[in-house]
């Protein structure tokens, strides 16, 4: 798996962690305190976030982080 596949894969997790949580994109960009315009870039697969960034999102959804990378969905 390459790059770019790698950030499709982690950003279509977060997507589904968040509408399983039925957060809409607004809602959860404010819980995990990331603007929602990177958050869409995020979950598009067009940004490469820090592992700070990661850590807030798994405890806004209230996942372990090694959850985010599980792609077997």
């Amino acid at each position: 798996m390459n790059n770019e596949q790698f950030l499709k894969k982690l950003g279509r997790k977060i997507r589904i962690l968040r509408e399983d949580k039925n957060y809409p994109q607004d809602k959860f960009a404010c819980i995990s305190n990331i603007d929602q315009s990177y958050l869409s870039k995020l979950e598009n697969g067009k940004a490469n976030p820090s592992i700070i960034y990661l850590k807030q999102i798994a405890d806004a959804l209230e996942v372990d982080i090694k959850e985010l990378f599980n792609f077997v969905i």
